[in-house]
């Protein structure tokens, strides 16, 4: 893995809300504790027991979805599978922007698409 990752931590994927399920952006949801980070959408990679992979990942309150309690989710670039149960090592890097409030689960799409795209054009060593 990289020394160049701003944090890195374990977690357990929990099951969420499953709301980026139906905006085509599923994300794996992990249990922080007490996770030193401000809030924002950030490039990770995470370390599953099916591969490694890039990720979006957003850490602060979901507004859409009308919760002021922080989450850490990460939308997985290229995977299709199940991790529900499975720890996975998850390495933070660059904040790529700050937490954004929606009206509308398709203005929410249209800025996942965005950050989507900033991370697959993070190159990370």
């Amino acid at each position: 893995m990289n020394d160049n990752a701003t944090k890195t931590l374990r977690g357990v994927v929990l099951r969420g809300a499953m709301l980026g399920r139906k905006i085509n952006f599923p994300t794996i949801n992990i249990g922080y504790g007490s996770l030193d980070l401000p809030f924002g959408v950030y490039v990770s990679r995470v370390q599953t027991l099916l591969g490694v992979y890039k990720g979006a990942l957003h850490f602060g309150p979901k507004s859409i979805a009308g919760t002021a309690e922080p989450s850490l989710e990460i939308h997985l670039l290229d995977f299709s599978g199940d991790l529900y149960g499975a720890e996975v090592r998850i390495e933070i890097f660059n904040k790529i922007r700050d937490v954004m409030s929606f009206d509308d689960l398709e203005s929410l799409k249209k800025q996942i698409a965005l950050d989507v795209e900033s991370v697959r054009a993070t190159v990370i060593e």
